[in-house]
């Protein structure tokens, strides 16, 4: 499998989210807000990811 762009995008986004729940970046700003933005951005990050290739795998189960 080629890796796509939005591959890249979705590793960076979930690596960030981690990066920011760890304290790593923003460490001044409050535990639950971090855990929130981060959490948020490892979801989407997988989610770039994840949902091209569920919806081309459907196209393809459909016809």
């Amino acid at each position: 499998m080629n890796i796509q762009p939005l591959d890249v995008l979705g590793g960076v986004m979930f690596l960030a989210g981690l990066a920011v729940v760890t304290g790593v970046v923003a460490s001044a700003v409050a535990p639950g807000q971090r855990l929130g933005v981060g959490a948020s951005l490892m979801v989407l990050g997988t989610a770039a990811v994840a949902g091209p290739r569920m919806y081309q795998k459907a196209l393809e189960t459909t016809n």
